[in-house]
């Protein structure tokens, strides 16, 4: 591991870096990096999100809210989980309640994190946290971000598991949170 204000890390020398691109949803950064096994130095880049938060939330009938947006990777509609970044400082928890009734109007109880993930440690630092939500409930309309337009759909873990087995849900960080969900004690 790289010690604070310490540039080696267990054979390598990791120089300090520049932002090569910065936009609203994350920060790409370069520098040079050397193998001291054979000596060749590269540039690695580091893409510098914001942590994330995905939510598995279930309604009182054990069903589980799902959405299906837009994914402009993939030009397609994704059924998805509700979830996304999370703001400087915030609790986990928190920005998972937050994002779920945005997304759909939905809120509950006895939130808790269930899991974390790094999602590729080769190019990125964040994390992306998983909030298990009970007793979810439509409470109001969603709050849309200027550039949403979300789907509310509600499934049962049975069907769930059909759409995972399917390949109609195979967004790596849902599949993730399902995953800690789905395998849960």
């Amino acid at each position: 591991m790289r010690k604070k204000n310490d540039n080696s890390v267990e054979g390598w020398e990791v120089h300090p870096d520049k932002v090569i691109l910065d936009t609203p949803v994350v920060k790409i950064h370069a520098g040079p990096v050397v193998c001291k096994r054979s000596g060749r130095t590269k540039d690695f880049y580091l893409f510098d999100f914001p942590d994330w938060v995905n939510i598995i939330a279930l309604t009182p009938e054990q069903e589980i809210v799902l959405i299906r947006q837009l994914r402009y990777g993939t030009g397609r509609m994704e059924i998805e989980i509700p979830g996304g970044m999370m703001n400087a400082g915030e609790d986990p928890i928190e920005a998972g309640c937050r994002e779920l009734l945005e997304e759909t109007g939905y809120a509950g109880n006895h939130a808790r994190v269930i899991g974390k993930v790094c999602p590729n440690p080769a190019i990125q630092r964040n994390y992306c946290h998983t909030v298990l939500v009970e007793d979810a409930v439509r409470v109001s309309d969603p709050s849309f971000d200027d550039m949403e337009d979300i789907e509310c759909i509600l499934k049962s873990e049975a069907d769930v598991r059909k759409k995972i087995e399917s390949g109609s849900i195979d967004h790596g960080l849902v599949l993730n949170a399902l995953m800690f969900y789905l395998n849960k004690p």
